[in-house]
């Protein structure tokens, strides 16, 4: 039976992750030579600006045959700008490495991926790469893992010389015996937590067996209650061997799916050159065959399926079919969206975004005449990376990205130079705001003339939880609406709310359908679309509306000796924080702090420390504002408050 795992390999910049999967194909013989982050030779990182700049802003997948079994990589980007490509490429794989550079410990962002892995309850294992640097205590090392990640660690190897260029990795295990164990220090402890016979065991001094306690340990990984621990130095393939094994010795995934129904989801979209849109899938069960239909099931229609390729980096490979476990890209489904689940089956899989942009930049041609182009461009990667929101103000001539920071928006900058051969201008980015309504209120409208049309809605709007999003419901029977005009009313609803009185997205708020009327022989479905926005924005008038801004988690660490400043810092910019921890010279700190006051000071911070000081930011939601301290931006294009205007824009008789 063909064996598959597919794996996702996952860390903060630096910490060496490139340099391992180049390791991994290399040893197991699927290329000649190991690339080199550095000298842009890494076949992972294909793209352009990532041989220019050194890091990775996009997953690539590549696989290899070892003992037998086909692993496939997904080697995913590092920097913070780019964690919304690693949660996308979760969606298709079995297991997760986690790297951490032993130089530099548990970074923030290693925190952030964390919890991504743990919310979506994937295995893994955690890689301690370069041991071989000079200063390193591996023990501190693996203090800090179980303080910031978890007790529940497992190490499989010994280090020796730790620290030195003559460091040796040594296995616990016999992988020539089925992988069993030395049993490692402390490892019946982990496992009696989650296992009763190993407890039971334990607890009476039992002497566990190898093959029972092996047992244990690959049960309990692959339910992602504990985690083995190895050790490298990826750059010289130390390490990379045994983690091949640890694989393949506790994680096949056999294929027992293949009899059942077709179903995968959507984990990528991209684009090529020659053979267009490119939807990257993971199978979970079933197969598919080149001009197979597939239902999707976001879209209640089938496509079918022109082409399949496996892909290796940036080179393409037709095949004819494919089976479960298997990752492939495939043509033909135009309408695919990255979440999208295909075939019929019901399909238990985590595939809600956790990232949300909290910044918007907008884009301009270089040249006037590449206004067309770049707006298809833009268009295009917006359907690639559905978080850009594209947006296309065409009253104003306008082209926003919604993106994560700075390094992001200069990416973008050079893929439309490099792909599309169009020079551009991305002004600074600004802060996204939402607003809520402040109270209770109706909204109503009556669009009844010039006839015919005939929308009569009524909305009772109300403040919602905060992070509650956008609630609806009606209230109303179909004989008095009937209900293909209600279906209208709520499908425009997220329209009617992309912009409030404010001139942001409204959010955190409670919409029912209280009151309404149709006529028999004027009224139309656009009627009702027209309507809607209409009544909302009255509602949102009589309700006012409260400024949110985006509030960021921060983890700082800094010198000591810094300490009162940056304190100082943090009162400034309205930011509130825990009590600093001081371990060898150095605090670390915790807290809160508004985007808008903070996304400039990790420049700040560094220059200040001479780079020995360091911030992640990470969202921790929306919240209340005065409007002196935020921004309140004008309408873009024609306000539903702006009746009459907005009837005849709407009804197309004003451009």
């Amino acid at each position: 039976m063909k064996k598959i795992i597919n794996i996702a390999i996952l860390a903060h910049v630096d910490a060496g992750k490139t340099s391992l999967t180049e390791q991994l194909l290399y040893q197991a013989g699927r290329l000649k030579m190991a690339g080199n982050v550095d000298k842009g030779t890494a076949v992972t990182d294909f793209l352009q600006v990532e041989k220019d700049r050194g890091i990775s802003v996009m997953a690539s997948h590549a696989s290899l045959n070892y003992k037998g079994v086909l692993i496939n990589i997904i080697d995913t980007p590092g920097h913070a700008d780019f964690v919304s490509e690693v949660e996308r490429s979760l969606l298709a794989v079995d297991a997760v490495i986690l790297m951490i550079s032993a130089a530099d410990g548990v970074q923030a962002q290693t925190r952030v991926l964390w919890e991504i892995v743990e919310r979506m309850r994937l295995p893994r294992i955690i890689l301690i790469n370069k041991v071989d640097r000079k200063g390193i205590v591996l023990d501190d090392v693996l203090e800090e893992v179980k303080k910031e990640l978890s007790e529940h660690i497992i190490p499989v190897q010994d280090v020796e010389q730790e620290g030195t260029d003559q460091v040796s990795i040594k296995s616990l295990r016999d992988y020539a015996r089925d992988g069993v164990f030395g049993q490692p220090e402390n490892a019946l402890e982990r496992l009696a937590e989650f296992s009763d016979d190993i407890l039971e065991a334990y607890l009476g001094e039992e002497n566990i067996g190898d093959k029972h306690f092996l047992k244990a340990y690959r049960e309990q990984w692959q339910l992602a209650h504990v985690f083995p621990v190895l050790y490298s130095v990826a750059k010289n393939a130390d390490g990379v061997t045994d983690l091949l094994e640890e694989l393949v010795a506790d994680f096949c995934q056999l294929d027992k799916e293949s009899m059942h129904a077709f179903s995968a989801v959507v984990f990528k979209i991209s684009h090529h050159v020659n053979h267009g849109k490119l939807v990257h899938i993971r199978l979970f069960s079933g197969s598919l065959e080149v001009k197979q239909l597939v239902y999707n099931q976001r879209m209640e229609m089938e496509e079918k399926v022109n082409r399949i390729f496996h892909t290796f980096s940036d080179q393409l490979k037709d095949q004819s079919s494919l089976s479960a476990g298997d990752i492939a890209a495939v043509t033909g489904l135009t309408n695919a969206r990255v979440g999208d689940v295909l075939g019929n089956e019901s399909l238990k899989k985590e595939i809600n975004f956790d990232t949300i942009p909290i910044l918007q930049v907008q884009v301009l041609p270089q040249r006037e005449q590449d206004y067309i182009p770049l707006s298809d461009a833009l268009s295009q990667l917006d359907k690639e990376d559905p978080l850009l929101a594209f947006q296309w103000l065409k009253d104003e001539r306008e082209f926003h990205l919604k993106i994560n920071g700075q390094i992001q928006a200069e990416i973008l900058q050079q893929i439309l130079i490099d792909r599309f051969h169009l020079e551009t201008i991305f002004q600074a980015p600004k802060i996204i705001y939402k607003e809520t309504p402040a109270r209770r209120a109706i909204g109503y409208d009556e669009y009844t003339m010039p006839k015919p049309c005939w929308a009569v809605v009524k909305f009772k709007i109300e403040p919602g939880e905060r992070g509650s999003g956008v609630s609806y419901h009606s209230e109303m029977g179909v004989n008095e609406v009937l209900l293909k005009y209600q279906k209208e009313v709520e499908r425009t609803i997220p329209l009617a709310l992309e912009q409030g009185v404010k001139g942001w997205e409204v959010t955190d708020i409670k919409i029912t359908l209280v009151g309404g009327e149709d006529h028999v022989v004027h009224s139309r479905a656009g009627d009702f679309v027209i309507a809607t926005p209409m009544a909302i924005m009255d509602g949102l008038r009589n309700a006012g509306t409260i400024l949110l801004e985006p509030i960021m988690k921060f983890v700082l660490k800094a010198p000591e000796e810094f300490l009162g400043q940056i304190a100082s810092d943090l009162v400034q910019m309205r930011g509130s924080f825990h009590q600093p921890e001081i371990l060898n010279g150095f605090i670390k700190m915790e807290g809160l702090v508004p985007a808008a006051t903070s996304l400039e000071y990790a420049t700040k911070l560094a220059i200040r420390t001479s780079g020995r000081g360091n911030i992640l930011l990470q969202l921790n939601g929306y919240e209340q504002v005065e409007d002196e301290l935020g921004v309140i931006r004008k309408f873009k294009g024609i306000s539903p408050l702006d009746r009459a205007k907005y009837i005849l824009k709407a009804r197309k008789a004003i451009q």
